[in-house]
């Protein structure tokens, strides 16, 4: 694989994420993101490439016709990068917004940090 750009990655990163072929989501999975990728987001701590393949596939059946698309530009630096996203169906794309960071190693997202938008304040 050629190494992609920040922005490459997160465009990837987020087709992913409304990918509904099961074999298509899982070549992407193990394309961009680490085998121990880790995931949290207010709701969900874990590790892992296949715990992330069914970490989608449940939220994609508990939001049929959802798709996730960019809410603006990339941020990057250094191993860092950031995009803000809306989720939603094509008549409601924004039903969610939120932002993901993600640490890279290797050209690969190894860390994803998810926020969302709308929630209360949660204690650190």
């Amino acid at each position: 694989m050629a190494t992609l750009t920040a922005e490459q990655l997160l465009k990837k990163h987020l087709e992913i994420w409304s990918e509904t072929d099961a074999e298509k989501r899982k070549s992407g999975i193990a394309e961009i993101y680490t085998n121990d990728v880790e995931f949290i987001d207010p709701f969900s701590l874990f590790a892992g490439a296949r715990e992330l393949d069914h970490f989608i596939d449940e939220l994609q059946s508990k939001n049929p016709g959802f798709v996730f698309t960019p809410a603006g530009a990339v941020n990057s630096h250094h191993h860092i990068a950031s995009i803000f996203w809306h989720f939603g169906p094509p008549d409601k794309p924004d039903t969610v917004t939120g932002q993901d960071v993600v640490v890279l190693k290797d050209g690969r997202i190894q860390k994803l940090y998810a926020f969302i938008d709308g929630l209360p304040p949660q204690s650190i």
